[in-house]
Formats: structure tokens, C-alpha cells, sequence
């Protein structure tokens, strides 16, 4: 997975949500996207990537004999 931030999807829900198919991104450089269908993909991906648990808590059940 590549390491997406939360600027970055900020940008690219803007630009969709503008409607616009070019963009230059926090970091300077310049996007073209094929179709906003393309973007709805992308902004779908690093959404996915950005609220993946990096790690898992595990809690293992415990019991005692009797009552």
C-alpha cells in the first residue's frame, strides 16, 4: 500500500467535488485524471488506506473453575 495523508484525499475530494479533471497537489506537483469515475476510485483507495487499522488488539477470554 502506498502512504497516502489526509491532505492528499482532502485535495482530491475538492477537485472532484469541483468537478475538475487536473489538479496540482499540496506537494506541487500536477495531476491529470482520465474521468471523474477514475477519481471516485482513487479517492475510494486512499479512504480504504487511511481508515485501515495499522494493528489489531487481541483480547484472548479468560475463566475461572466453579462460580
Amino acid at each position: 500500500m502506498a502512504d497516502f495523508t489526509s491532505t492528499q484525499l482532502a485535495a482530491i475530494r475538492e477537485s472532484y467535488a469541483r468537478g475538475v479533471l487536473e489538479a496540482v497537489l499540496p506537494d506541487g506537483s500536477r495531476v491529470r485524471y482520465r474521468s471523474l469515475d477514475e477519481m471516485k476510485r482513487i479517492i475510494n483507495e486512499i479512504d480504504a488506506d487511511l481508515t485501515t487499522p495499522t494493528h489489531t488488539n487481541v483480547m484472548y477470554p479468560t475463566h475461572k473453575r466453579g462460580f
